[in-house]
């Protein structure tokens, strides 16, 4: 049997890719099939740029690029149609003139990763629902046309592409791994804090195909964006991604303003010659520094808005500092004057990739970031991935949509009731509670709506526990604000203020934090305005 690398364990949606990876799975052992592959050029640019349906390849035989035609098919004066399930006629291009731009695409993309010396590459059409395909002219040979009844001896259809094309190969196992690794669409990622509750925690960092979809398709685009509520792996995705650049060669920034989510994003990434991850701030003051700018140590909230940016443009410039890829997280925090900063430390800034990962119902600074720009595709992810199910239906409630997630079963949250906001008292007896539940500095995070409550409870201690920032070896007490983009196993929310004009958003960020547990401490007023029902 093939080894199958495509959209992790789902089948692929359209059933006519269904219906040919059904078929290549049954080629045998030394075949590798990689559906759904995009790969992007920094030397070729967008001419490098290419996609595939599949990509079948032997270390020994070669590398095929198909390309899937469903439905009918009818050529008029070399004007493509196809007629879909419901008898509707469409304009499509030329398949085999597409495949044979994918294939000269991977050839210099190939080339250009020190491979295409060693393998040779050929094209294919696939109509998996025609029994015969008729003949289309000299583009269209029927050695590399492969019909419906072609996918019943599917060894026989691609030894006759082979045969045409006179490929072969010599790819040591190394060789082939390295093709894998650089084209297939795969996602990972570790947890980043301790798990200690079992299955619930283990399953929330499973991921589906809509993830790996999304991951993808990315891979097929220049820019984009890409939105999501909290716990869809935004952050996941986007690390994904400003990794896979800078592994094909481009030298990339991955962006974000919170402080504490740039750090996390600098620990995971690292930063080395071709992926830098930091805040927004910290990379204009960093650049700054290197170009002998001046920069106020009482700087106020105009330099941080508005002088900011110039200050970034200034310093790339004096320092030659470019960027080829900019993967921007928590986007919805971003000012446009800040987007625009970035595009201009961009080499060639009409074709460097540029990605905005983004939730509007997280826009707490309300900085009129640039939703409605013109972005080459917008992809939407619906599943929380980060939320057990009880807590999922909890963020659900506030914004009044639906639980989207894996359905993880996980402890019901908890509402603690305080007379009037939460107070030191509240707070502490709950974070009481699950220290004898056994949670301790890493699993377990404390989120305050005011930095004068956070403030006040890291001067306090709890048996050999003293509160502490987040990173720090006590426990860890944040503002929401500070502690967006993170998450932890077990959250407790302090409602410890009156429910402000964006108390519905504050909420929202705040309950999304936890993975598995939840605690919040606040008054029933506070429980009316966020929707939760006591059971």
């Amino acid at each position: 049997m093939a080894r199958y690398i495509g959209l992790g364990s789902d089948e692929p949606i359209e059933d006519s890719e269904r219906r040919v990876a059904e078929a290549l799975r049954r080629l045998p052992d030394g075949w590798v099939v990689l559906h759904h592959v995009s790969w992007q050029s920094k030397r070729g640019g967008r001419q490098g740029d290419g996609e595939a349906d599949f990509i079948v390849l032997h270390p020994r035989k070669g590398v095929i690029v198909l390309e899937v035609k469903g439905g009918g098919i009818d050529v008029d004066r070399g004007r493509w149609i196809t007629t879909d399930r419901f008898g509707k006629r469409h304009d499509i291009k030329n398949p085999y003139e597409q495949a044979t731009a994918s294939k000269h695409a991977l050839v210099g993309w190939l080339r250009d990763h020190g491979l295409g010396a060693r393998v040779r590459v050929g094209h294919a059409v696939v109509f998996p629902h025609m029994d015969a395909v008729p003949s289309v002219g000299p583009v269209a040979p029927s050695q590399i046309t492969i019909s419906k009844t072609d996918l019943l001896d599917i060894g026989g259809a691609i030894a006759r592409c082979l045969a045409h094309w006179s490929l072969e190969a010599n790819l040591p196992p190394k060789d082939v791994e390295k093709v894998i690794s650089l084209l297939a669409p795969t996602v990972s990622v570790s947890p980043t804090l301790a798990s200690a509750s079992g299955d619930a925690e283990a399953n929330l960092i499973v991921f589906t195909a809509e993830q790996i979809e999304a991951f993808s398709r990315l891979r097929a685009h220049r820019g984009g964006l890409i939105l999501g509520g909290a716990g869809t792996g935004k952050t996941v995705l986007a690390i994904a991604r400003a990794q896979q650049l800078a592994k094909d060669g481009f030298r990339t920034l991955l962006v974000c303003f919170n402080e504490l989510l740039g750090a996390e994003l600098a620990e995971r990434v690292g930063n080395g010659p071709d992926l830098t991850a930091g805040t927004f701030h910290s990379i204009c003051l960093r650049e700054a520094h290197r170009a002998g700018i001046p920069v106020s140590n009482k700087r106020d909230q105009a330099w941080w808005e508005d002088e900011a940016p110039s200050v970034l443009i200034d310093a790339c410039s004096c320092n030659e500092t470019i960027y080829d890829a900019i993967v921007v997280d928590e986007g919805q925090d971003f000012s446009p004057i800040w987007l625009d900063a970035l595009r201009c430390v961009t080499r060639g800034v009409e074709a460097a990739p540029f990605f905005v990962f983004a939730d509007p119902r997280q826009d707490l600074w309300r900085r009129g970031w640039d939703l409605d720009a013109a972005y080459p595709f917008v992809w939407e992810l619906t599943r929380n991935m980060r939320n057990t199910l009880p807590i999922a239906k909890r963020v659900a409630a506030i914004v009044g949509g639906d639980a989207q997630g894996r359905g993880i079963p996980g402890p019901d949250p908890i509402w603690r009731t305080s007379e009037g906001p939460a107070k030191e008292r509240d707070i502490v007896s709950a974070v009481e509670d699950l220290l004898d539940e056994g949670f301790g500095p890493t699993n377990l995070v404390v989120l305050c709506g005011s930095s004068r409550m956070a403030e006040r409870l890291r001067e306090r201690s709890i048996g050999p526990f003293s509160f502490g920032l987040w990173g720090s070896r006590g426990l860890p007490v944040e503002t929401i604000a500070r502690f967006k983009g993170l998450e932890s196993q077990a959250i407790i929310l302090a409602l410890d203020g009156p429910f402000a004009a964006d108390g519905h958003v504050s909420a929202y960020v705040g309950i999304s934090r936890a993975r598995s547990v939840l605690v919040v401490v606040g008054d029933t007023a506070d429980m009316s305005e966020l929707s939760w029902q006591t059971s």
